[in-house]
């Protein structure tokens, strides 16, 4: 993506969050979210369509040096991340197919919307992955328990964790992202803010991207 639109991006109001002590996902049912020092939010970026609009061009003009060809494209039910999906799925003229996504940040389990057939090809995509988790095992582990194949994955912010390395090398130049953050994610248990003296109050994710 050219320096000056992923710059205009950058700057918008309520996207990069640091430093900080931020919890994403939100604990719910058991299930305890991690803690991030720093935090980054497509929510603010997606409200500009010219925005989404250089996104789509700058993933399209991947898709077409790579050759990749694919039948559907899977994501999370995350709104802001399907503004995206959607106009991409239109311009490439291929379906969509979104997993469940709680308000809290977790994954689900099922289908929320469309399909992935046994025989079909697919592109993942996130907004941002900050374990590498998302693209490098949900995702794709839902796709091939199907039967399906994936043939390249795409996010548009990724954070420098091991996770995230991981991710790079099994995908290689079928791994796009258009930005890279330098964000450290912890558990509750392992993570240094929280071993502080004075320890710095823990905000949820959401309530940023709910502000």
């Amino acid at each position: 993506m050219p320096e000056d639109q992923i710059n205009q991006i950058l700057r918008t109001p309520g996207v990069y969050h640091t430093p900080g002590h931020f919890q994403y996902p939100v604990s719910e049912g058991g299930k305890v979210g991690n803690h991030l020092d720093s935090l980054f939010l497509i929510e603010p970026i997606v409200k500009e369509d010219q925005f989404v609009e250089w996104i789509v061009d700058d993933i399209c003009r991947w898709i077409d040096a790579e050759k990749l060809e694919f039948d559907v494209i899977f994501a999370p039910a995350q709104m802001a991340v399907t503004f995206i999906v959607e106009k991409l799925a239109k311009r490439l003229n291929v379906r969509k197919a979104y997993l469940e996504y709680t308000y809290a940040g977790w994954f689900g389990t099922e289908l929320v919307e469309g399909e992935i057939n046994k025989s079909d090809r697919v592109l993942l995509f996130n907004g941002i992955t900050h374990q590498g988790r998302c693209v490098g095992e949900r995702l794709p582990h839902f796709v091939e328990n199907i039967g399906a194949k994936v043939v390249a994955a795409a996010v548009f912010a990724k954070s420098t964790t091991a996770g995230v390395i991981a991710t790079e090398q099994h995908y290689g130049t079928k791994f796009y992202a258009a930005v890279q953050v330098d964000i450290k994610v912890a558990t509750p248990q392992d993570c240094e803010q929280c071993l502080l003296e004075s320890i710095p109050e823990l905000t949820p994710w959401t309530k940023l991207r709910d502000s």
